[in-house]
C-alpha cells in the first residue's frame, strides 16, 4: 500500500491538528480581553519554528527525526533523542486523549466512565494509526468538509444571534504587553503551534517535499486565524472574565444561541468540531511515537507492529485516564511544567541544536 500524501491532505492534517485541543480549552486566557493578540504572536513564533523544521527536514533528504538524529549526533547518543521524542509524542498524545475524554463526558456522555470515552476514541485512533498515513490522509479530507460546514453553521448562527458584544474587547491592552508577552511565551508559542515539531515524522510522506514549507506555513497561518476568530468570539459573548474559567469556553459560547425555535442547541455542533480536531492531533501523535518506534527498534514484522498498535493502544488509554487525579490538576501540569520542561525544550532548543549542527557539519564539508 502506498504511504504517501499530497500537499492538500498535509494542509488539511495541519489545520485539523493545530485546532484539535486549542480550540477546547481557554487558549490565551490569561491575557485576559488581550487573549487573540498572544494567539497572533504564539501564531508568529509557530511559523518561525515550522522553518526551522522544514530546513532539519529538506537538509536531510526528507529523513524522519529519529532518523537523521542518529545521522548527526552518532548512533546511540541519536538513538537516545529519538526515543525521547518517540515518549513525548506518545504523553502528548495522551494528554490530547484526556482533554477529549473529559469534554465528552462533561457535554454528553455524563453518567460514561472516562475510561470508556478514552478507549472508543483509541480504538478508532489505534485502527487509523495501523493502517498508514494514507489513510489518515484520505480520513482528514473527509472530515475536513464537515468541519469546515459546521464552522459556517456556528459563525452565521452567531452572527444572526445578539449575544455578540464587541465591547467585551476593550479595553485593548488595558495592562500594557507584559501579559501579552507572557502568555505568549511560551503558551500560545508551544500550544499549540510549537507543536508541529511532531511534523518532522510525518513530512517524509509527502511525495512532493518542495511544497512541505510554504504549505505547512499557510496551515499554521489559516489555523492560527481560526484560533484567534473563536477567542474572539469567546470573549464578545462571555466577556474576558468569565471566559476565562471556563473549561471548554466555546461550548457555554454557541450554547447562548438560540434563533428563535429554528436553531438551538449549537452546542451538539460545537462538541463535534472538538471532537474532529482533538481525534486528528491524538491520532497524529500517536501514529508519529508509532513510526519512530518502528524505526529504533526495527520491527518490520506485520504481525509485531499488529502486536505492537494493540499494546500502545491500551496503554494510551490506560495512562490517559491515570496521569492526573482530576481536570483541574490535567490543566495545571499543561500549564505549569508541560510548556517549560518538555515543549521548549523539545520544540525549539533541540531542534535549534541539531540546525546548527547540521550547518556546521555542511560547511566543514
Amino acid at each position: 500500500m502506498p504511504d504517501k500524501i499530497g500537499p492538500w491532505q498535509l494542509f488539511v492534517l495541519i489545520f485539523l491538528f493545530e485546532i484539535g485541543s486549542a480550540a477546547v480549552v481557554n487558549l490565551g486566557m490569561d491575557a485576559k480581553q488581550d487573549a487573540w493578540l498572544a494567539i497572533l504572536l504564539g501564531m508568529g513564533t509557530g511559523l518561525l519554528l515550522f522553518l526551522l523544521y522544514s530546513y532539519l527536514y529538506l537538509q536531510h533528504d526528507g529523513q524522519p527525526l529519529t532518523v537523521f538524529a542518529r545521522r548527526l549526533l552518532g548512533k546511540h547518543l541519536g538513538w537516545l533523542l529519538g526515543f525521547v521524542y518517540v515518549l513525548y509524542f506518545f504523553y502528548i498524545s495522551a494528554r490530547v486523549l484526556r482533554d477529549f475524554s473529559e469534554l465528552l463526558v462533561t457535554s454528553t456522555l455524563n453518567q460514561t466512565p472516562i475510561s470508556a470515552a478514552a478507549a472508543l476514541m483509541m480504538i478508532v485512533v489505534g485502527w487509523a494509526a495501523y493502517h498508514g498515513i494514507e489513510v489518515i490522509g484520505r480520513t482528514s479530507q473527509i472530515f475536513a468538509v464537515v468541519l469546515v460546514v459546521l464552522v459556517l453553521i456556528g459563525a452565521l448562527a452567531l452572527l444572526s444571534s445578539d449575544v455578540l458584544h464587541p465591547e467585551n474587547l476593550a479595553p485593548v491592552l488595558e495592562n500594557g504587553w507584559l501579559p501579552v508577552l507572557k502568555t505568549a511565551f511560551p503558551l500560545t508559542a508551544t500550544f499549540p503551534f510549537g507543536e508541529t515539531v511532531v511534523f518532522l515524522m510525518l513530512l517524509p510522506a509527502l511525495y512532493d517535499k518542495t511544497k512541505a514549507r510554504q504549505i505547512g506555513m499557510l496551515a499554521i497561518l489559516i489555523s492560527g486565524l481560526t484560533l484567534c476568530l473563536i477567542v474572539i468570539a469567546n470573549i464578545m459573548v462571555l466577556g474576558a472574565s468569565k471566559a476565562s474559567l471556563e473549561q471548554f469556553p466555546l461550548l457555554k459560547t454557541v450554547g447562548k444561541v438560540h434563533l428563535a425555535d429554528t436553531l438551538q442547541r449549537l452546542d451538539v455542533i460545537a462538541i463535534s468540531l472538538l471532537i474532529i480536531g482533538g481525534f486528528f492531533k491524538v491520532l497524529l501523535f500517536f501514529y508519529a511515537g508509532l513510526l519512530g518506534t518502528k524505526d529504533l527498534f526495527h520491527i518490520q514484522q506485520k504481525k509485531w507492529m499488529t502486536l505492537l498498535t494493540v499494546l500502545l493502544t491500551a496503554a494510551s488509554v490506560i495512562y490517559s485516564v491515570k496521569m492526573s487525579a482530576s481536570f483541574a490538576d490535567h490543566i495545571e501540569i499543561g500549564l505549569q511544567i508541560v510548556p517549560y520542561y518538555m515543549h521548549v525544550p523539545l520544540q525549539a532548543a533541540v531542534p535549534l541544536l541539531l540546525a546548527a549542527l547540521t550547518f556546521l557539519k555542511q560547511r566543514i564539508r
